[in-house]
C-alpha cells in the first residue's frame, strides 16, 4: 500500500500539484499560465524527483540543470497546468462513485482505519487524497477525450515493421595487430608529422591548484568517545528499535455473517484444509486468503491480540475485524529477537558516534558559511574555526595530478564538479557531498590545456606512430582480403588460407542484436547497406580488423509475428498521441497567457548565475 502511495504521490510530483497540499505558505511565483501560478517549490519537488530517476546515470541536481532538465520539468508543469485549466473549461468533473472505484484498485479490498492509516504515515489527509487523485483522473480524462481515436497507418506499421524487423547474416574474419611486430624507426620528420596531426594525445589537461576545508563527519566520528554509562542509556531508549518482533504467517477467512462463519468453523474443527474451506464457503481465491508474515504492529488492532495468542496450526474463533467477521489460522510462528547490551554496543557506539559527527558538522558549517557569506576569506574562517586547509599543487577533471596518479583524500561528489566551476582567484559554495560532508574550494590558480613539448613525449609519440603502422598493415591485409571476397571468395576459404581466427555466420538486426561480440557497429551498419549477398567490408574491432561478408538476408515476417505487430502498433499510437498531445499544448498555451519569471529561476535554481 506504501508503493501505491509513494508511485501516486511521485506522479503528482512530476506533475506539478503535489506543493499545493504538501507545502504550507506563499513561495515566489516561477510561472503563471492564466490566474494559475506554478511556485519555486512546486517546480523544486518536480526536479527533484526527475533528478532522483536519473540518479543510476550518475547524474546530480548541478549537471541535470547544466544538461536542461530544469527546463524540461518546467515546460511540463505548464503542459500539464494548461491542460487542467481547459478540463475546467469544459466543466468536467470526476465523481465520488469513480474515486471510490479508483481507491479501491489502488489499495485493495482494505478497511477505512487501514486506509487512514496509510495516508497518515504519508503525511496527507483523506480529504488532501482524493482531491489529488480527482485532478490527476480529471486530467487523464481531457487527455484521454483527445487522443482515445488515435490510430497508426497500417502503411506506416508495415514499413516501419519491416525495416525493424528484417535480419541479416554475416561471417567474420578478423585479422589480428601484431604488436610485437618488428617496424622501423621513424625520421625525424615522421615523428613531427605524427606529433602534429596528434596534437590532442599530447595536450596535457587543465589543471587547478586548490586550497579546501573539508568537514568531514566520518573523520570526526573516529575521534568521539562516548561514555559506556550513555551507551547503556541509548541501548534502554533504542531496545524496541534494535529487536527483531515476533513474525507469524497467517490465514484468514473473511465471513459475511454468522451463518457463514460457522459453517467455516464446523469443517475447520473436522481438519479441513483452511484455504480450500475459505474458498468453498466464503469464495476466496488462494491470494486473499494468505496474509503472509506479519508483525503484531502490522495487524489491525482488533486482530492483532487474538492472532499473536493462537498456536501454531491453530485458528481462531469469528472475530469482529475491521472487513467483518474474520477467521485467522497460524501457519508459521518466527520468534522475535530481542539483542543484549554486549551484543549491541558497538553498533549503538558506532551510530552514536554518527550522529554527534553529523551535528558537529553541521554546526561548524552554518558557522563557516555565516563567516564566509560576511565576506570573510577561507584562509582566516579555518583559523578561527580551527580547521585544516588542504593544498593540492595540481588536480585534473579526473582527480590526478601531472604524473597521472589519483590523488588520494578527497571529497566526493560534486567536489571535483565545484573545483572546476569555480573561477581562478575565488572561492566556492559551502557545498555537501553525498555522504554529509562539507567542503569551500578556493581555486588558487588554473594551468590551462596545453600541448606538451615534443621533446618531452618524445618517446610517448615514437610508440604511438610504431602502433598506428602495425594497425596500418593490418588493414592493408584486411583491404587485399576484401578484394579477394568482392571478386567470389569465401571468408571461409581466404580464413582457412591465411590462418585466420573466424566465426559461422550469425543473424542479427539492426541495432546489432544477435551480432558477434567482434563485429564492430559500424560494420553491422555496412551490411544492411550491402546490395545482395556477397558483399564485404571491413572495419577496426578489439584487437585488429574486422572483415564482414554478407551470407543473408532474411525479411520480416509479420504474418507470423502478431504480437510483435501489434507492440509496434502501440508504440506508434502512443507515439502520435504524445504528439496530439504536444500540439494541443502548444495550441493552449496561445489561448492562455504564459509567462516565466526567470529572476525566480535564477534566485531559486541558479544562485551563483548572477545578473544577466
Amino acid at each position: 500500500m506504501k508503493i501505491v502511495f509513494a508511485i501516486l504521490v511521485a506522479s503528482f510530483a512530476v506533475w506539478g500539484i503535489g506543493d499545493s497540499f504538501f507545502f504550507g505558505g506563499e513561495t515566489d511565483t516561477v510561472a503563471e499560465i492564466g490566474d494559475r501560478q506554478i511556485t519555486a517549490n512546486e517546480l523544486s519537488r518536480a526536479f527533484r524527483s526527475e533528478v532522483q530517476r536519473l540518479q543510476p546515470l550518475n547524474i546530480d541536481e548541478q549537471r541535470a540543470r547544466q544538461l536542461g532538465v530544469l527546463d524540461q520539468v518546467l515546460d511540463r508543469l505548464i503542459s500539464e497546468t494548461l491542460f487542467d485549466a481547459a478540463a475546467n473549461d469544459l466543466g468536467m468533473t470526476v465523481g465520488e462513485d469513480t474515486l471510490r472505484r479508483q481507491i479501491r484498485q489502488r489499495f485493495g479490498n482494505i478497511g477505512p482505519a487501514q486506509f487512514e492509516n496509510v495516508l497518515r504515515q504519508n503525511g496527507v489527509s483523506e480529504q488532501q487524497y482524493v482531491a489529488l487523485l480527482g485532478l490527476q483522473l480529471m486530467r487523464g480524462q481531457y487527455l484521454q477525450s483527445i487522443t482515445l481515436g488515435t490510430r497508426a497507418p497500417n502503411a506506416l506499421v508495415d514499413k516501419l515493421y519491416a525495416w525493424r524487423g528484417e535480419k541479416r547474416s554475416a561471417s567474420i574474419v578478423t585479422v589480428p595487430v601484431d604488436n610485437n611486430a618488428a617496424v622501423r624507426e621513424p625520421t625525424e620528420e615522421e615523428v613531427e608529422a605524427y606529433y602534429k596531426a596528434q596534437a590532442a594525445d599530447f595536450t596535457a589537461p587543465e589543471y587547478r591548484a586548490l586550497s579546501f576545508v573539508f568537514l568531514d563527519p566520518a573523520k570526526i566520528a573516529k575521534e568521539i568517545r562516548i561514555s559506556d554509562d550513555r551507551l547503556r542509556k541509548v541501548f534502554d531508549d533504542r531496545l524496541e528499535a534494535l529487536s527483531i518482533p515476533e513474525k507469524r504467517t497467517l490465514l484468514q477467512l473473511l465471513a459475511p455473517d454468522r451463518a457463514t462463519a460457522d459453517k467455516a468453523l464446523d469443517r475447520l474443527r473436522a481438519g479441513e484444509d483452511f484455504i480450500a474451506v475459505a474458498k468453498d464457503v466464503a469464495g476466496q481465491d488462494e491470494s486473499a486468503t494468505r496474509l503472509g508474515a506479519v508483525t503484531q504492529r502490522e495487524l489491525p488492532a482488533q486482530l492483532a491480540k487474538p492472532a499473536f495468542a493462537l498456536e501454531k496450526g491453530k485458528f481462531s474463533e469469528p472475530i469482529d475485524g475491521p472487513f467483518g467477521l474474520q477467521i485467522l489460522q497460524v501457519t508459521e510462528i518466527v520468534p522475535g529477537e530481542t539483542p543484549s547490551y554486549e551484543e549491541a554496543r558497538e553498533q549503538l557506539r558506532t551510530e552514536v558516534a554518527d550522529e554527534e559527527a553529523i551535528d558537529s558538522v553541521l554546526e561548524i558549517a552554518n558557522r563557516l558559511e555565516e563567516a564566509l557569506g560576511g565576506g570573510g576569506a577561507l584562509a582566516d574562517a579555518a583559523q578561527d574555526f580551527d580547521l585544516e586547509i588542504r593544498k593540492v599543487g595540481a588536480i585534473d577533471r579526473e582527480g590526478r595530478n601531472r604524473s597521472d596518479a589519483p590523488i588520494p583524500g578527497l571529497p566526493g561528489p560534486p567536489f571535483l564538479q565545484v573545483a572546476f566551476e569555480t573561477p581562478s582567484g575565488e572561492e566556492s559554495f559551502l557545498s555537501e557531498t553525498a555522504e554529509g560532508g562539507f567542503f569551500v574550494i578556493r581555486v588558487d590558480s588554473v594551468t590551462p590545456p596545453a600541448l606538451r613539448p615534443l621533446d618531452e613525449v618524445r618517446a610517448e609519440a615514437i610508440a604511438d606512430w610504431k602502433a598506428e603502422e602495425r594497425w596500418k598493415a593490418a588493414r592493408e591485409r584486411a583491404a587485399a582480403l576484401v578484394k579477394r571476397l568482392g571478386e567470389g571468395a569465401k571468408t571461409t576459404d581466404i580464413a582457412k588460407e591465411a590462418g585466420l581466427s573466424g566465426s559461422a555466420p550469425a543473424s542479427f538486426t539492426r541495432n546489432g542484436d544477435g551480432a558477434p561480440a567482434s563485429m564492430p557497429s559500424s560494420l553491422v551498419s555496412e551490411m544492411f547497406s550491402g546490395p545482395a549477398v556477397g558483399h564485404a567490408a571491413m572495419a577496426d574491432g578489439p584487437g585488429g580488423v574486422a572483415i564482414a561478408q554478407l551470407t543473408g538476408i532474411e525479411k520480416a515476417a509479420a504474418d507470423t509475428d502478431k504480437d510483435g505487430v501489434e507492440a509496434l502498433t502501440r508504440t506508434l499510437r502512443r507515439g502520435i498521441a504524445d504528439d496530439i498531445a504536444a500540439q494541443l499544448g502548444n495550441a493552449l498555451r496561445e489561448r492562455h497567457a504564459v509567462s516565466v519569471n526567470e529572476n525566480a529561476l535564477r534566485y531559486h535554481f541558479y544562485p551563483d548565475a548572477g545578473e544577466s
